[in-house]
């Protein structure tokens, strides 16, 4: 029976599915969901297997986008992979977001491309990567910078979701790089493909590459505020049952 992998993101807005058999893609898809629009995505899984005469237990291998980027697109595409390999007797990957941005330009040998995605109102997301023998190579470890910090960043070419705030577009316009075009924000199915090269498969659940607590965790002291409850007990608690 022929084994198939399954590629996944929703780091950011996109939600993205590629299914492969061995080095053969058969189906990709990609959309922007609104809320709970992934909901169907297991479903649909199902029905594209169905119309190639497979079956989701020949699903052996899930690569998904750790992060960094949006904590409950994050949990559903590692969940959704756990859930696969526990049934199927498989094994899971995990995919660098920002590794999977800075394939969707071809740069030229040596050059150096900065990725850059949304943090927070006040951080974003930075990684460089360097074409090498055909190859991105990460140059810089992933980060979590603030806007100002981006100007002492050498780089040839700039991109991703952290460009394109009022904050980043005023430090970058001082730059020397080029700053490309929305279009290159969300990787390319291509590019996630590529990506499986340097994917340690595994059977251990995947690890999210978070940088910044969940927007609910951050917004704890306002909620608790608002239900009449101590901000500090209620953080202590929530600690005492993370850590449980």
């Amino acid at each position: 029976m022929d084994e198939l992998t399954l590629i996944l993101n929703a780091s950011e807005k996109r939600l993205q599915f590629a299914l492969m058999q061995d080095t053969i893609l058969l189906h990709a898809e990609e959309s922007e969901p609104q809320k709970n629009g992934a909901d169907t995505l297991l479903p649909h899984i199902k029905q594209i297997c169905e119309q190639f005469s497979l079956s989701p237990s020949q699903i052996k291998k899930i690569a998904a986008a750790a992060g960094p980027g949006n904590f409950m697109g994050i949990r559903l595409t590692a969940t959704i992979a756990a859930a696969f390999c526990r049934a199927n007797n498989g094994l899971q990957g995990s995919i660098n977001y920002m590794h999977a941005l800075a394939g969707n330009f071809f740069a030229k040998q040596g050059e150096i491309i900065h990725i850059m995605t949304s943090g927070t109102r006040e951080l974003v997301h930075s990684q460089c990567f360097q074409a090498v023998n055909g190859t991105m190579q990460a140059i810089t470890d992933l980060k979590l910078i603030p806007y100002a910090e981006l100007a002492n960043i050498p780089c040839d070419y700039c991109y991703g979701s952290g460009t394109r705030s009022e904050k980043a577009q005023e430090v970058l316009t001082k730059q020397a790089c080029v700053l490309l075009p929305a279009s290159f924000d969300s990787p390319s199915i291509n590019s996630l493909i590529q990506c499986l090269q340097a994917v340690t498969w595994q059977k251990q659940d995947i690890s999210p590459i978070y940088l910044k607590e969940c927007d609910a965790i951050q917004n704890l002291p306002h909620i608790a505020k608002l239900q009449g409850r101590d901000p500090k007990a209620c953080r202590e608690e929530l600690n005492r049952l993370l850590n449980a």
